[in-house]
């Protein structure tokens, strides 16, 4: 039996009004989605390790040079 999404709802069960003041809190934070599934089978767990550990140590000159801007800037300028 085929489903149709845009048929109304019956009288009875009206759609509820949204409300601006009720927020919905996340029960865990929100996770970004990632495409690039290539990339991240072809990714050494070396390299995965030095980018969440933020140690430059990856063995990609690129990579670790911009692991250690990354790590200049937040002694700068620290986060609150």
């Amino acid at each position: 039996m085929p489903v149709s999404f845009a048929a109304p709802l019956p009288p009875e069960f009206p759609f509820p009004e949204p409300n601006p003041a009720v927020r919905e809190e996340h029960a865990s934070p929100l996770i970004p989605v990632v495409y690039e599934v290539t990339e991240l089978e072809n990714m050494t767990l070396r390299i995965y390790a030095a980018i969440h550990l933020r140690v430059p140590d990856s063995g990609v000159d690129w990579l670790d040079k911009m692991i250690r801007r990354s790590r200049k800037l937040d002694l700068e300028f620290p986060r609150e």
